[in-house]
């Protein structure tokens, strides 16, 4: 999964860096609290988390994706002045197409770009 947070330079220039950072260490526990102890979360840099789930379905998958929204409002709820948002592109290793570990980010990567650009659309429709 590879995962954005949403509006971070608003929050950024409207509440100062250090709510940024606040920011940015909620998002990181609501990431932390919605994964299993072995799946793997890293923050790449700027507002970009990356998490390698281990054997998950997507039954599983749309769990995961639940309980984070949940977990995000959870954070949200306590810090009334924004909401804090993800968007999030989601690819499956499939063993029998193995493929790289930087392959399969970067498919996770374009799925959360055109999520994202979908998204745009949507808003700028409803303008």
């Amino acid at each position: 999964m590879f995962c954005d947070v949403d509006n971070l330079k608003t929050i950024n220039d409207t509440y100062g860096h250090q709510e940024g950072d606040l920011a940015l260490i909620r998002t990181a526990d609501a990431l932390e609290q919605s994964f299993r102890g072995s799946d793997i979360l890293s923050r790449l840099g700027g507002d970009e988390f990356v998490v390698l789930a281990l054997e998950t379905s997507n039954q599983t998958q749309e769990v995961i994706l639940h309980r984070l929204l949940k977990n995000l409002k959870k954070s949200s709820a306590a810090e009334a002045r924004y909401e804090l948002s993800l968007c999030v592109g989601v690819a499956r290793f499939d063993p029998k197409h193995a493929i790289t570990l930087e392959e399969l980010m970067v498919q996770a990567d374009k799925t959360m770009y055109e999520k994202k650009r979908s998204q745009q659309k949507s808003c700028e429709a409803n303008q």
